[in-house]
């Protein structure tokens, strides 16, 4: 049997582990799909934790927990890309790390998942699949 993949993105899976409100259209972009990353989502995810950590909005154990929850979710992890992301993000000024994800998206040509609206509005440019902002 044929599954789909997605490439998603750290915003989207903060919405999970977080328990946000964008959490089920998420879920729902994303329901029987496998999911796919470039392979610094852990540490992406983990600099997020501890950003909104910093700023008083999660206490430590509730990072941990969400941390936890990120682990739960099987990801397939790719190769980054980096040369070509680096491109993307000279052509769109956009941050490197949101060009591993248009990047991977691009190359594998999958559809991204994200609930960050630059990135979203950057791959349609791309001319991705976009499940996110508009």
């Amino acid at each position: 049997m044929y599954v789909a993949e997605k490439v998603i993105d750290a915003s989207a899976i903060m919405a999970i582990i977080l328990n946000e409100p964008s959490r089920d259209k998420v879920i729902a972009w994303t329901r029987g799909a496998a999911l796919v990353s470039p392979e610094m989502i852990d540490a992406e995810i983990g600099n997020g934790l501890i950003n909104l950590f910093r700023r008083h909005k999660i206490a430590e154990a509730d990072l941990l927990t969400a941390y936890q929850r990120f682990t739960e979710i099987p990801l397939r992890k790719v190769n980054a890309g980096i040369t070509g992301a680096l491109k993307i993000a000279c052509r769109y000024g956009i941050f490197a790390y949101d060009a591993y994800y248009l990047e991977a998206a691009s190359r594998l040509g999958l559809p991204l998942v994200t609930l960050d609206g630059s990135m979203a509005q950057t791959g349609r440019a791309l001319k991705l699949d976009v499940c996110g902002k508009e």
